[in-house]
């Protein structure tokens, strides 16, 4: 499941003794995950999550398409993780105003900071359209036409939806390994400014990320608020005339915090599960996590210690530094968890009773073909590994890298006649000539 999906990840009660967990997609909550919560302390009815007017849903965001958002006031408040947002606290310091480190705070709206290429979406709509594309003769397509069926679709759709109304968006996204197809509408706002960020020593302490463990030990929180078209209160580009956002719904926040044995759940926009992956995508996805926590691991030594003699290289590089050891420890922890409780050896087990339950019932015959699935994934494991190093070593990670290629994947030369360099806009404060030249080295 990609990022189109607003997902229950986990329910159950703040106590250490018990907790429910899995993720389920609102849209289509079982009934029996929604008793389990009634039974933990959720008190709320089952429309509450997803139908009603006022559903909990609405109040809760895919911010910039990468992470979680709630919004929780009439004004737009959104609070989202602290690695969320460190790239915008980033691009706004400076050595005289460092707000990576000593954190940032707005005392009126015109103090709020406008952001680059940063966005909310809500969510409007979402529904299964298998059957409908089923109909459509979906099932009968090779993988090669059903992409281009898909994509032919969604844009017909997607023009359907913005000649109703300019300010939606559609998705059409596979789930559950493409074996359900959802239609998924947002609303992007697309005018989000600063308004708090945690100093570093308590959105980061210890000064390693903690984003893939539990419990938290870190303020793990920044906030951004929703400006919107001031006559419209709709989504509109960055304009110093815009206003904040008044949303219709938003999350109350109690002042009077959680007592022992509250309910507790997570709502949200996971980027995507690889629960379905058979023992031999298990393995491959083992030998991947070893590739780029190794790489990353190089780099990142190389950037701690440029950013420990500069201040100024510091800010530039903060940034990268923590994108780069999120999933350096995600790779690192996934492959401890991988050996610790061997899950490749329960996959095996758990093909194999599927084998003996096809053998026995003859269901599935020549659909479900562990064997060849099994001589696919080691025919294209060196290819795989090569790929992931080839993607860890040169992309996103320094600027010659990037340059080249940004000219390789087509860019045109500027200039008349028989002028052939391409010009590069100035983004000298993003990077630093040495550091980038040891990191690539």
């Amino acid at each position: 499941m990609k990022k189109l999906l607003i997902a229950l990840f986990a329910t159950g009660t703040l106590t250490a003794a018990h907790a429910d967990e899995g993720m389920w997609t609102l849209y289509n909550l079982p009934n029996a995950v929604y008793e389990t919560m009634k039974m933990e302390g959720y008190e709320l009815p089952y429309e509450k999550l997803y139908q009603a007017d006022d559903a909990i849903m609405k109040a809760v965001v895919n911010f910039s398409g990468y992470c979680s958002g709630v919004v929780v006031s009439p004004d737009g408040l959104v609070f989202t993780n602290h690695h969320c947002g460190f790239e915008s606290i980033r691009s706004h310091s400076t050595v005289e105003h460092d707000y990576m480190l000593n954190g940032f705070y707005a005392k009126s709206f015109e103090e709020e900071l406008p952001n680059k290429n940063m966005f909310v979406s809500f969510m409007v709509e979402q529904k299964d359209v298998t059957p409908q594309l089923m109909e459509m003769g979906l099932g009968g397509l090779s993988a090669e036409k059903r992409s281009v069926f898909l994509d032919s679709i969604e844009n017909a759709w997607s023009k359907d939806v913005r000649e109703k109304d300019s300010t939606l968006r559609l998705e059409l996204k596979p789930f559950y390994e493409g074996n359900r197809y959802f239609v998924t509408t947002y609303r992007d706002f697309r005018d989000l400014r600063l308004v708090f960020a945690i100093p570093k020593s308590m959105g980061k302490f210890g000064g390693e990320t903690d984003n893939w463990m539990w419990p938290r030990q870190t303020c793990d929180f920044s906030v951004f608020r929703i400006y919107a078209d001031p006559k419209t209160n709709g989504p509109a580009d960055y304009s110093k005339d815009n206003v904040p956002y008044h949303p219709e719904h938003w999350a109350r926040i109690s002042p009077d915090g959680y007592q022992e044995g509250s309910f507790s759940m997570t709502m949200g926009y996971p980027g995507s599960t690889s629960r379905y992956l058979s023992s031999y995508g298990i393995r491959e996805r083992y030998e991947q996590n070893a590739i780029r926590a190794q790489v990353r691991g190089v780099k990142q030594e190389v950037m701690k210690r440029h950013m420990d003699a500069s201040e100024a290289v510091r800010i530039k590089y903060d940034s990268k530094y923590a994108q780069s050891s999120n999933y350096w420890k995600n790779s690192l922890g996934m492959n401890k968890c991988i050996d610790s409780i061997g899950l490749i050896g329960q996959k095996q087990q758990f093909e194999e009773q599927l084998r003996r339950w096809q053998d026995s019932t003859g269901l599935f015959k020549g659909q479900l073909d562990f064997a060849l699935l099994e001589r696919l994934y080691a025919k294209r494991l060196r290819i795989s590994k090569a790929m992931m190093l080839f993607g860890e070593t040169f992309r996103r990670t320094d600027e010659l890298s990037t340059r080249a290629m940004f000219v390789h994947n087509g860019a045109q030369p500027l200039g008349r006649g028989k002028r052939q360099h391409i010009n590069i806009k100035d983004n000298g404060e993003t990077w630093d000539y040495d550091t980038d030249c040891e990191i690539l080295g």
